[in-house]
């Protein structure tokens, strides 16, 4: 089998707004040990290590974040190349900087910093399915074998067929529920997990011909000797001017030759504590509890303190968060909600 080089880009930027009171503007979720052991953004570049049986070896990694959260990059990805923004504009202008860093013929794998994959060894496998594919000038994504008709996820509509590796025919945004029903039904749609792999010169003549505005300013923003750099920050001056818009949306809902390989890996983008309480370890009563927290008559709750101790009592579908400078309880049900309640308590 040939072996294939795959350099990881991780995107780094994100808030998680909707984790607060433990992520916040200072520290969001990618740098947070959600499950008590490593940051998300530390898993995220451990699962790219060379894998035989996928025939990928994995350069250095680089990571796109901001220039506040250096220390932090630093910390948790020591050995990687580092691009630092001075404020966010979204995913398309992070990955033109990755592309602009990158040899036009190097193999550039995005990810998100902070999701969950808990069969990492099927991840790579998928990325060894569709190197073929990106190496040959496609752009290639990997959707997630949806398994509930889940609204909170825009969906990757594929051919029909049972190879690994399918034309995408369309980017759909997050359904309403009897949609995301049929989308289910139908078999040949997939959850967007924003996974790409792509030669970097083929995301350049993307941009170049859907998004030339925001190359253009990315390349005028980037220092000169940015391929060789180890850290680069952009400047404020001309960032300030570019557009603020996912790659979705500049790219990948216009570039007519996208391939996706559907993948079942134990994907979350642990968006909300619903989610992150779906993936943690209960005990008998269904109750995550996490630090010092005592909890009793409890059924179905997420309790964490990052403080003090914490006692409750009598709770059911609940979620209650204690750090330091907020306390916070919402029910489960209303897990989305955390985000508009982050905002209404920084006024």
């Amino acid at each position: 089998m040939e072996t294939l080089e795959i350099t990881p880009v991780i995107l780094c930027g994100g808030s998680g707004t909707r984790l607060w009171p433990l992520s916040t503007p200072e520290r969001p979720k990618q740098f947070l040990k959600l499950d008590g052991q490593a940051s998300m953004l530390a898993q995220t570049a451990a699962r790219m290590c060379d894998d035989d049986k996928a025939g990928l070896r994995f350069a250095q990694t680089l990571v796109v974040g901001s220039v506040r959260h250096r220390d932090m990059i630093r910390d948790e990805v020591p050995g990687a190349r580092r691009i630092l923004e001075p404020f966010g504009r979204n995913s398309a202008a992070a990955v033109a900087a990755a592309a602009l860093a990158a040899p036009e013929d190097a193999l550039l794998l995005v990810l998100p910093a902070d999701h969950s994959i808990l069969r990492p060894d099927l991840f790579r496998k998928a990325v060894g399915a569709g190197a073929a594919a990106a190496r040959d000038g496609h752009i290639v994504t990997f959707g997630i074998t949806p398994s509930f008709p889940a609204t909170g996820y825009g969906y990757i509509d594929i051919e029909p067929g049972e190879t690994c590796v399918r034309k995408a025919r369309k980017f759909v945004e997050k359904p309403l529920l009897d949609k995301a029903q049929a989308y289910l039904d139908s078999g040949h749609y997939l959850w967007n997990a924003g996974i790409f792999l792509f030669r970097a010169g083929t995301m350049l003549d993307a941009f170049r011909t859907h998004a030339p505005e925001i190359l253009d300013n990315v390349t005028r923003a980037l220092p000169q000797a940015i391929a060789t750099q180890e850290e680069s920050e952009i400047d404020a001056g001309v960032f300030d001017a570019c557009p603020n818009t996912s790659i979705d949306y500049a790219i990948m809902e216009k570039f007519p030759s996208v391939m996706a390989v559907p993948v079942e890996m134990g994907w979350s983008d642990v968006g909300d504590y619903k989610a992150l309480w779906e993936l943690s370890e209960k005990d008998a009563d269904g109750n995550v509890l996490m630090g010092p927290v005592t909890a009793t008559g409890c059924r179905n709750c997420y309790i964490r303190s990052e403080a003090g101790p914490l006692s409750v009592s009598g709770l059911t579908d609940k979620i209650v968060i204690a750090t330091g400078d907020h306390y916070m309880a919402c029910d489960m049900a209303e897990a989305q909600s955390v985000k508009t309640l982050a905002s209404a308590a920084s006024k």
